[in-house]
């Protein structure tokens, strides 16, 4: 949505008033001075960095296992083999899928019999 011709054409002509109004007052000294600021003079103060934060944390000591708790190299784990008399054996259906053969079924017989489909 645009402005009106009449509400700009308005502000344009205030501007310009003002514009004049500024111009004469600076030609003919009118405005009021503004008091002329001295700068500051200072001591020269050397800089000091901020101290930098340090979090406090407290010292555990570390358990000293060997007083308390007999420490040494651990046996190595026995190998897990299979003792039963169920499956007969490891037969491969596809690819490679591992499935178990059992005794008294004829999964053998069933999986040497697949064809790729």
């Amino acid at each position: 949505m645009s402005t009106p011709q009449w509400k700009k054409q308005a502000r344009q002509e205030e501007q310009r008033k003002a514009k004049e109004r500024r111009l004469f007052e600076k030609k003919y000294g009118l405005t009021t001075k503004v008091a002329v600021r001295k700068p500051k003079v200072r001591e020269f103060e050397e800089w000091k960095p901020a101290p930098v934060f340090v979090r406090e944390t407290p010292n555990y000591p570390s358990l000293k296992t060997s007083d308390v708790i007999p420490c040494g190299p651990t046996p190595k784990r026995e190998t897990q083999k299979y003792t039963g008399d169920l499956i007969v054996g490891i037969g491969t259906m596809h690819k490679s899928n591992m499935v178990p053969i059992m005794r008294g079924t004829s999964q053998a017989e069933d999986i040497a019999k697949m064809r790729r489909g």
